[in-house]
């Protein structure tokens, strides 16, 4: 191997370690709103229906589901023009911003200028539309900011990228939990985002510099590029927000407001997607190992990477569902949650187990991605979608929070059958029965144990205690049946090797 060549893998292998603990920072901090937000509006500003988190979390939702659209595509794109010729990274980052202030800009003042359109015939709270108009710019902002951090990223400045997203996350986290208690209630959660994406754009574009100037390249060809992508997040990120929004618009008024249905599905929802959350690490490994064994035309190691991967992710994941799922009450009771939420542990238990078949999926979708097949992957979510739509139209008005979380999952483990159809087609492997068997056994160990369990206590400490009892079950219940053995922390260790 050459110095260069040495270099470069030295300097993508500290990138994706320091991209990596910035996603998990990222995601922590994040989580850290779950937690504060609900106790906050209950102490500072009387609310003990969860009415003001579930309108900030459906306001929050729809603008996360225009930003990810937007940010996930422009990122790639960029990044990709400027890491195959770095003598174009001016051109790139400028033509893209005027794409982004084309796209961006005209969501973002869709949003603006239809909030009492989207309040009233929507969600049928035309109290939300003042809202969704404090929301609208960070559209565009958050569109602008992913400009940069794809040139960022695409000049391989890993570390800077990484400290952009730490310093997000703890701007957005600090300053949404100040105006709170500031005593802005929800127009302070909403601005503490808003301000922060603000202040990291300005933040972020000095880190970035003057770029010399260097060869033209035509929009046009990031454009044909980035479209695509907007699709495959349009359909990802549609997925994760449809039962949330869709709760808001046609909640069944026998089960409450509206406004409180929401706020206690939504904090449910964000517990039982820690599944997915958990699996997201996951494509910076997988990612590059199935390009490059399909690139050689290597089946085999490919046969192995898919086998190896699905397994390891479904028996990790099998344990945290059957952990979280059978402690749900506890969790959802816990003394830093209002006591509202309570009556979403059902939900939150249906949700994580409907988040283990998508968190399958997400890994496929990235390995059939990474094998050089994005539109199946793309195909795989629009289904999906479709899928949930219909199910969460038809339920919600019946059930109302359970009828969403019972749709999403089935739309999920449907997801999850296609997806292994369509790996098993493709590559000969997706997951072998016999550990769908044990992990099966494994996590109705659990189940059982915590049927027969008379808890002890329902403190925080009582809680963790039992979750880290429980896991521990399901893994000794495995190695009892021996599904796992020390050859697979062998195997695991030898997947991180490139």
């Amino acid at each position: 191997m050459t110095t260069s060549s040495t270099k470069s893998a030295s300097q993508v292998g500290r990138g994706v370690l320091w991209l990596s603990m910035a996603k998990i920072y990222f995601m922590g901090t994040g989580f850290l709103l779950v937690v504060f937000l609900p106790k906050l509006f209950e102490k500072l500003s009387g609310d003990t229906t969860g009415e003001l988190y579930g309108r900030y979390r459906v306001v929050i939702g729809l603008v996360n589901l225009l930003n990810m659209i937007l940010i996930g595509g422009t990122i790639q794109a960029v990044s990709k023009f400027i890491s195959e010729r770095e003598t174009r990274a001016h051109s790139v980052k400028w033509q893209t911003l005027k794409i982004q202030t084309a796209v961006g800009g005209s969501l973002s003042l869709a949003l603006f200028l239809g909030a009492d359109l989207i309040a009233t015939h929507l969600y049928k709270q035309p109290s939300l539309a003042i809202y969704l108009r404090i929301a609208a710019p960070i559209v565009l902002l958050y569109s602008y900011y992913a400009v940069i951090i794809g040139s960022l990223n695409g000049l391989k400045r890993f570390f800077q990228q990484a400290l952009m997203d730490i310093l997000f996350a703890s701007g957005k986290v600090g300053l949404t939990i100040a105006f709170v208690v500031a005593g802005y209630a929800i127009s302070g959660a909403i601005g503490g985002f808003l301000v922060t994406a603000a202040i990291m754009l300005v933040v972020s574009t000095f880190v970035l510099g003057r770029l010399e100037k260097g060869e033209p390249f035509p929009w046009q060809a990031i454009w044909r590029f980035e479209w695509k992508t907007l699709f495959f997040a349009f359909f990802l990120n549609g997925l994760l927000q449809i039962d949330l929004q869709l709760l808001m618009a046609m909640a069944p008024p026998a089960l409450g407001t509206p406004e409180s249905q929401a706020g206690i599905y939504g904090l449910a929802l964000q517990l039982g997607q820690l599944p997915y959350v958990a699996t997201i690490a996951v494509a910076f490994v997988v990612f590059p190992l199935i390009s490059r064994a399909t690139f050689e035309a290597d089946a085999n190691r490919t046969r192995q990477y898919v086998s190896a991967t699905n397994r390891y992710v479904f028996l990790f994941l099998a344990g945290l569902v059957a952990t979280f799922a059978s402690e749900a009450a506890g969790i959802m009771s816990l003394p830093f949650f209002p006591q509202i939420y309570a009556s979403g542990s059902q939900m939150f238990a249906v949700l994580s187990i409907g988040y283990l078949f998508f968190a399958m999926v997400v890994v496929s979708a990235n390995i059939f991605t990474g094998s050089g097949k994005p539109v199946t992957s793309a195909l795989l979510f629009a289904g999906m979608l479709a899928i949930s739509g219909l199910l969460n139209f038809i339920l919600i008005p019946r059930f109302g929070g359970m009828g969403a979380a019972i749709a999403s999952s089935c739309a999920m483990f449907g997801g999850c059958i296609a997806a292994g159809t369509i790996s098993m087609r493709r590559f000969g492997t997706f997951l072998a029965p016999l550990s769908i068997l044990r992990g099966a056994l494994a996590a109705g160990a659990v189940a059982l144990f915590a049927y027969y369990l008379e808890p002890a206590g329902t403190g925080t400490v009582w809680v963790l205690l039992r979750l880290v009892g429980k896991f521990v079950l399901y893994c000794a219940v495995l190695i009892g049946l021996r599904e796992l053995t020390r050859v697979d922390l062998k195997q695991v260790l030898a997947l991180r090797r490139p």
